[in-house]
């Protein structure tokens, strides 16, 4: 067979048929969708949805089941391929057209250069709970000071852990589970929260009209007060859309952990593991597919992927439901509004400040440094496997020269020096909001691709068929979070970003 151009062609190498392995158990598949959740919860859930709660009321609130609601179908699409083929996500782009796969690394790869910003407002919380040191009163040349710190030991952290999907899953875990029940036992304790809580719960049912442009009155049994849309929060209005959730390129590292973790065929790729404490573990270019007769089995792992993306959706969920109704219930009465730059978590401090005092306040902040730093480890990991997944698969002679794991660890090292110069250069919530746009524009293109791919080319393509293919309920609601993707984007971002 001649050789596809690996610019102009697509990714023609079939698929060995293999047997699809077998489910080993709900205890040991238990992770990707909470390592989805942890890393959802390091921007949208800490500080855009508190933004937007404490500047705006309950106005947008009534949308938050709908934007968590759209991420779910996203990832079940997401997933499904590399469980069906053991490849990454970004082998099916290349397989459709290689011009489609490297558009989507492209874009991936340049809001990747803003990461930085997680780790950045991470570090930030953590020198306002143990201040300024070694630079009293210069809080952002100690926080630059203690992010370049940070990010350092987060690659040491990187080369020293075995297998890197295992320092994901442990990190995402901890901060994820701690965050959850830290803003639980906070919520419960504040009176503000049961007296605004009636109001808040009937506006989660109550969506508003129109997303921008309106002068509104917050019914807060606390302080009600009339609220204006401000035209310089679009941005940031597109960036909480496409972070209620993962959103963007963080979605696409789905499909990465429900590989590590071995998923159908997953479980016959290896694993990313450490030059220099791991053991190697081989990593094809191509990956396996199974055939009709799996069918049994390829039901349990769906119902598998049913069960742990909804408990990553439903979990973050949550959290936002704590974050926004302590901001509501706290922030929003007092006109405390979490600042953009070097001010990125100060407010949100009172949430636990109101009970604990101070102490209460370097709590928060402790634990606002696990939320954002979270993030950053993972969007690393990320941005170094779709590198690494592009670059290893799609570029001749590459694989020849150069195994996936190093191929990994080279990336990570890179993206370590980008972030060191950005700390030095941004601030902190400049770097996470572009990241929100970018991420938006990257859900708009694969949403409407996965309309085609999975419901029309992979049941053509694949060994089993129609197996693999999704129901028609799944592709109404993609069809549903397509259509708002690309509103959000070309009737709410663009028009006021460009002609204003």
């Amino acid at each position: 067979m001649a050789e596809s151009s690996p610019i102009l062609g697509r990714l023609e190498e079939p698929w060995e048929v293999k047997d699809l392995p077998k489910f080993p158990g709900w205890a040991a598949m238990f992770g990707p969708g909470l390592v989805w959740a942890g890393l959802s919860q390091g921007s949208g859930e800490l500080i855009w949805w508190p933004y937007v709660v404490a500047k705006y009321g309950t106005y947008f609130v009534g949308w938050l089941l709908f934007f968590a609601f759209l991420q779910y179908w996203i990832n079940l699409e997401i997933a499904r391929y590399t469980m069906a083929t053991g490849e990454s996500i970004y082998e099916e782009f290349h397989r459709l057209h290689h011009l489609y796969g490297w558009l989507m690394f492209i874009l991936v790869f340049i809001v990747s250069f803003w990461i930085a910003g997680y780790i950045y407002g991470g570090i930030e919380a953590l020198v306002f709970a143990v201040g300024d040191w070694p630079f009293p009163g210069n809080h952002p040349l100690a926080t630059r000071f203690w992010a370049t710190i940070g990010i350092w030991i987060v690659f040491i952290i990187f080369l020293l852990g075995p297998v890197a999907y295992k320092i994901v899953e442990v990190v995402e875990a901890i901060a994820a589970l701690a965050s959850f029940f830290g803003m639980l036992a906070a919520a419960v304790s504040v009176p503000e929260v049961a007296k605004a809580a009636g109001v808040y719960f009937s506006s989660l049912f109550t969506p508003h009209w129109p997303l921008v442009n309106f002068t509104w009155t917050d019914p807060n049994p606390i302080a009600s007060r009339i609220v204006q849309w401000d035209p310089a929060d679009t941005s940031l209005l597109v960036t909480l859309i496409c972070y209620t959730g993962a959103g963007g390129f963080w979605n696409i590292y789905y499909s990465f952990w429900v590989r590590d973790k071995n998923a159908a065929m997953s479980a016959l790729i290896g694993r990313v593991t450490s030059p220099l404490t791991g053991e190697p573990e081989a990593i094809p270019a191509i990956g396996y597919a199974f055939s009709e007769k799996d069918s049994d089995e390829w039901s349990k792992w769906i119902t598998w992927l049913w069960v742990d993306n909804a408990f990553g959706v439903v979990f973050n969920l949550l959290t936002i439901i704590l974050t926004s109704i302590l901001t509501y219930a706290i922030l929003f009465p007092r006109g405390l509004i979490p600042g953009k730059g070097f001010d990125l978590l100060r407010q949100q401090a009172e949430w636990f400040g109101t009970i604990w005092g101070h102490a209460g306040r370097i709590a928060l902040w402790i634990l606002a440094f696990f939320f954002l730093t979270d993030t950053y480890i993972t969007g690393l990991d990320g941005i170094a496997r779709s590198t690494a997944s592009n670059l290893y698969v799609n570029i001749p002679g590459v694989k020849e020269k150069i195994d996936y794991s190093k191929l990994f660890y080279i990336v990570v090292a890179l993206f370590t020096i980008i972030a060191t110069f950005e700390v030095w250069t941004q601030q902190p919530g400049a770097l996470i909001i572009l990241t929100g746009v970018g991420n938006l524009l990257i859900m708009c293109l694969y949403s409407v691709v996965f309309l085609y791919s999975h419901w029309f080319w992979l049941p053509k393509v694949h060994p089993a068929g129609e197996v693999v293919k999704p129901s028609w309920i799944s592709f109404i609601f993609l069809l549903i979070a397509t259509i708002f993707f690309w509103y959000a984007f070309l009737f709410i971002y663009i028009p006021v970003t460009f002609f204003k």
